[in-house]
């Protein structure tokens, strides 16, 4: 007679259901890019989608021992996670590194431009102009979409940015009464990278 997987489950001791839960946890701290896709339930074709890049680039990123960390970051971020990385001592020490240049803390204005070919961009420019331009790659409608979502906006403004960029231009996110500022953890989180001079 079949038996239902709660009640195996409150026979199994509470030693036991934390060792396992342990391991797993273990388990999924060691997988590998394509393992850690295939247990968020994602495919090749799902990742390219939100990142806007054909699947053969996904399938190279995953077979890659070396790559960028905005390439990595952007990858962990389609999943739905954050990129943290950090330092494991001898000592068992450990330390967060979040940390990449002295612009970390410096505030940003973000504007959505439409560009030719149905793509859309995301332009952060410094709020006290100081530091770089940060931009996101140009993305089609839903990788637009999936951005403005990564910087907590709701959809009815995701839809009123879009709707406003519809004859092309360039309209700032919040507007001007709603200005919005970000920081630069939360758009690099985003996908937003310098802009190459």
């Amino acid at each position: 007679m079949p038996r239902n997987y709660q009640e195996l489950q409150a026979k199994v001791d509470p030693a036991s259901r934390a060792d396992n839960e342990r391991r797993v946890r273990e388990e999924l701290q060691r997988m590998a890019l394509d393992e850690l896709r295939n247990a968020r339930k994602l495919t090749q074709a799902d990742l390219a989608e939100m990142l806007d890049v054909p699947q053969s680039s996904i399938s190279r990123i995953e077979q890659r021992a070396d790559m960028y960390l905005s390439t990595l970051r952007n990858y962990i971020h389609a999943m739905g996670g954050v990129l943290q990385i950090q330092a494991i001592f001898p000592d068992g020490g450990a330390v967060v590194i979040n940390r990449f240049g002295d612009y970390e803390n410096r505030m940003y204005v973000v504007r959505a431009k439409a560009e030719n070919g149905g793509v859309y961009r995301l332009l952060a420019y410094p709020f006290q102009h100081q530091g770089s331009v940060l931009s996101t790659r140009a993305v089609k409608a839903s990788g637009f979409a999936s951005t403005m979502k990564a910087l907590h906006l709701d959809e009815p403004q995701i839809s009123g940015v879009r709707k406003t960029l519809e004859n092309g231009g360039e309209v700032e996110i919040g507007g001007r009464a709603g200005q919005r500022i970000f920081g630069v953890p939360q758009l690099v989180a985003a996908g937003f990278e310098a802009v190459e001079a």
